[in-house]
Parts: C-alpha cells; structure tokens; sequence
C-alpha cells in the first residue's frame, strides 16, 4: 500500500494535485508556478508531486495529457462520422470549438510552452501528431471524394485547428473590445457557424460556402 493512505486517498491526491496544476499551470505558466504553491492549493503534502508524478515537469506532462486526450478523442469520433471528407473536417472544426470553449484553458496550457521556444513533453507530441494525421488523412479522402480542393495538407490541418484555438484564446478579450460572449449558447453557435463557414470556403474546390 502506498505511504500516506489507501489506494482510493492516494487516487484522490492524485486528482487533486492534477486539477491544482492544470489551474496554476494555465494562470502562471510551468516556471511561475512552484510545487509549494500546487500542494498548497490541493491540500497536499510538499512531497505529494514527487511522490505520485516525480517532479513538476512529469506533472505538467500528466495534466497536458489529460486535457488533449479528451479533445483527442472527440477528433477522432468526429472523423469517423458518415459524410464527405469535408462535412467530416467541419466536424473536427465543431469538436475542436466545443471542447475548447468548455475547457478554455487547454490552449495556454499548451501554448504558454511553445511561446517560450519549448518543445512539448514526447506524450504531449504524441498526441499532437495523431490529431494532425486524422485532419490529414481526412484531408486526403476530401480530396478523393471532390469536396475538398487539393493543398499542403499540414498546413490545411493547421488553419482548420488554429480557428477554434485561437478564439478560446481571445475569448475573454472578445466580452471587452466585441462584445462576443462566447459564454452566451447563441452567440457560440453563431461563432461557430461563422468559423464552419470559414473553412468551408477555405477547403472547398471553388471555395463554396453553400451546404
């Protein structure tokens, strides 16, 4: 049995000390935010962060797999839905939108490191690049089945993402100088509807925005 309480408690600590470095990690990025301050925060022991992940940095890779996991997955559901290679890119646009304006701080979780010239931790790049392969994969089947015109398929996968991130990014900044407030369900459905029809224009042979 683990030090510190049965397996459940330890499980729960773990939780804890995830939700805690997901929130700080978001708020003050890797290097400002402490182990001390993330204890703290979950109600934890100061050795709490080595003892279930090893050190802040394998922390960091935990919460970072656990946010793009999740829109990971509804990626891939949205790709292996029935339709054209460009209804089913549409619908990586709706799933990465959805996910992200429920989780707004993924993007400065991930982003705040790369800002920085850092790469991400390998599990992190792992699942980066099996979101990338499934855009481009659906890329190449737009293409065979004519409703996606032919182009540079990373960078296609690229600007389908970018759209959604970057307006989880803003979206505070949106209430302000807007106002868009992606809190409101309409105007997020009308947000959504104007990107969908963006990249429609974007990926359609004759850049049509028509249904």
């Amino acid at each position: 049995m683990r030090a510190g309480g049965s397996t459940e408690a330890g499980a729960a600590t773990r939780a804890e000390l995830l939700a805690s470095g997901r929130k700080l990690f978001a708020q003050r990025g890797f290097d400002g935010t402490s182990i001390r301050a993330i204890t703290r925060d979950a109600g934890a022991n100061l050795g709490a962060v080595t003892y279930h992940f090893g050190s802040k940095r394998e922390l960091y890779s935990a919460v970072l797999e656990q946010g793009l996991s999740s829109v990971a997955a509804r990626v891939r559901t949205a790709a292996a839905m029935e339709g054209s290679g460009l209804e089913r890119m549409l619908g990586v646009v709706r799933a990465y939108f959805e996910h992200l304006q429920d989780h707004p701080d993924l993007p400065r979780l991930l982003l705040q490191e790369v800002a920085a010239g850092k790469e991400p931790p390998p599990v992190v790049l792992r699942i980066i690049l099996g979101v990338k392969q499934t855009i481009v994969e659906l890329h190449a089947q737009g293409i065979a089945d004519g409703s996606v015109r032919a182009s540079h398929p990373v960078l296609t996968a690229l600007s389908v993402i970018s759209q959604p991130i970057y307006l989880a990014l803003v979206s505070p900044l949106l209430r302000t100088v807007g106002p868009v407030d992606l809190g409101d369900p309409r105007t997020r459905e009308m947000t959504l509807e104007h990107i969908s029809t963006f990249v429609r224009g974007g990926l359609s042979p004759r850049g049509e925005t028509g249904g």
